[in-house]
């Protein structure tokens, strides 16, 4: 074991520059890039700066790992590798750490794998100072956690069996992604794009057609996690939140969420089920194929009819009056048929993909405790 301050001899913060819209130059790094555990170049900042020189300690190196510090608390500890491309210049920003590593006694990729890990987050909840708005840790806290520390070529294969696993779970996420983006192109080729009624379809009011309600009113301590007991899916504003004892509703239905950031998100739930308060049901109440109507609201983008910023919502009788294309019945059941065979397809990766997952999950327990 080794302490984190002996094998990263520099761990700092980035350099404050003001960013603002509509800038370009050398990119910025900001706490978004990193959101997903990978460097998003698509969302760094910029600050209209042409010569890096002014600061060239700041500018990343390949290697570097960035690490979030001061953040919402499930979001403190995150990390991220660098690995440069090409010639590209990218200004370590404000507000994410940057770790060094001393390279010849430590392989990057390894340390990024073990700052995944339960071991390494819970040594960062026990540093962690919670305030109103954000929680933070400081960096002299951060030099104090151990890592694991075997030999380096040791090191390096450990990280090369996790980035075989990992590379094999990023293909059937992207595999999943396209299966998505194929449905909705076929949904768009036979209906047009749903927001602006490309296909110009004659439209009706969301409640014309359907029925909407809420879900059941739902303390949180009557939702668990998964377990013999615990096994119908209690369906939230933004899908599944847990499980429940017993079912309220059964059949097939969409689901839009109706309070938080991310009202206005479309499940589709089947068979026995529970929606809280912050669900809405949707229930076809004339000839229209309950799939068609899912993938119609999926693609509809209902956040934009939200009301309130601290604590968006969408209110029944708003998705009620919301305007949407009508389509043939038998077209409706054609696409209807070829996305559900798109799901069959999907299913089939998930299972794949869930197996890689458990396996990752085996190894790193196996690596690094």
């Amino acid at each position: 074991m080794a302490k984190l301050g002996d094998v990263f001899p520099l761990v700092r913060n980035g350099v404050s520059i003001r960013q603002t819209d509509g800038a370009t130059g050398i990119p910025i790094t900001r706490i978004e890039t990193i959101s997903n555990r990978e460097i998003d170049r698509n969302k760094f900042g910029y600050a209209n700066i042409i010569d890096g020189s002014k600061y060239k300690n700041y500018i990343l190196q390949d290697g570097d790992i960035l690490m979030s510090h001061i953040n919402s608390e499930k979001h403190l500890g995150k990390v991220a590798l660098y690995r440069k491309q090409g010639n590209e210049q990218i200004i370590h920003g404000m507000n994410l750490l940057m770790l060094r590593a001393n390279s010849s006694v430590l392989f990057p990729p390894y340390a990024t794998y073990f700052f995944e890990t339960p071991a390494f987050l819970m040594q960062i909840q026990k540093i962690t100072k919670k305030s109103v708005n954000q929680a933070s840790f400081t960096v002299t806290a951060l030099k104090e956690i151990e890592i694991p520390l075997p030999p380096l070529d040791e090191q390096c294969r450990i990280a090369a069996v996790l980035d075989k696993v990992g590379g094999l779970i990023a293909k059937r996420r992207e595999q999943l992604d396209k299966l998505d983006e194929l449905v909705k192109a076929r949904f768009v080729e036979m209906f047009g794009d749903p927001i602006n009624n490309t296909k110009g379809l004659p439209t009706t009011p969301l409640g014309e057609i359907c029925y909407l309600k809420a879900g059941v009113t739902t303390a949180s301590d009557e939702i668990h996690s998964q377990s013999k007991e615990y096994s119908v899916p209690c369906y939230g504003g933004n899908g599944i939140r847990g499980y429940v004892k017993e079912a309220t509703q059964r059949g097939t239905y969409p689901i839009i969420g109706r309070q938080g950031a991310l009202c206005g998100n479309v499940q589709l739930a089947i068979g026995e089920f529970h929606a809280t308060e912050h669900a809405v049901l949707v229930s076809p109440i004339i000839k229209t194929n309950v799939i068609w109507v899912y993938y119609l609201l999926k693609f509809m983008d209902l956040y934009r009819y939200h009301t309130g910023a601290a604590q968006p919502g969408l209110a029944v009788k708003t998705l009620n009056m919301v305007e949407i294309p009508c389509a043939d019945i038998g077209l409706q059941n054609e696409f209807a048929t070829f996305a559900e065979q798109v799901e069959k397809s999907k299913l089939t990766i998930q299972q794949s993909l869930d197996k890689l997952e458990v396996l990752k999950k085996a190894l790193m327990q196996q690596y690094f405790g």
